[in-house]
């Protein structure tokens, strides 16, 4: 059975549902933190994450990363819906 890689991100708002909280460095498996940027609910830019552990601010696991699939797939379904772009424009 192959280990899964993990990431970190910064939280970009406090979601009851996965119980995260602004600001704290979450940890789940890489696609899952991926999707969760894409949706713009965590920031996984190795910069914002290393800011946030030289402020000292509290880490914490994905309880459910199925369940935080979900919400990022969910949300970047909404904005789809919505008309705006999804991707960045190709210059």
């Amino acid at each position: 059975m192959a280990k899964t890689q993990t990431a970190q991100a910064r939280a970009l708002a406090d979601n009851v549902g996965l119980g995260i909280k602004c600001g704290q460095i979450v940890t789940g498996p890489d696609a899952v933190i991926k999707a969760l940027a894409k949706a713009g609910a965590v920031d996984n830019h190795p910069d914002a994450v290393a800011y946030a552990t030289r402020q000292g601010v509290e880490q914490v696991a994905l309880a459910d990363p199925d369940a935080a699939a979900e919400v990022a797939a969910a949300a970047t379904d909404a904005k789809r819906s919505d008309g705006a772009p999804t991707e960045p424009a190709v210059q």
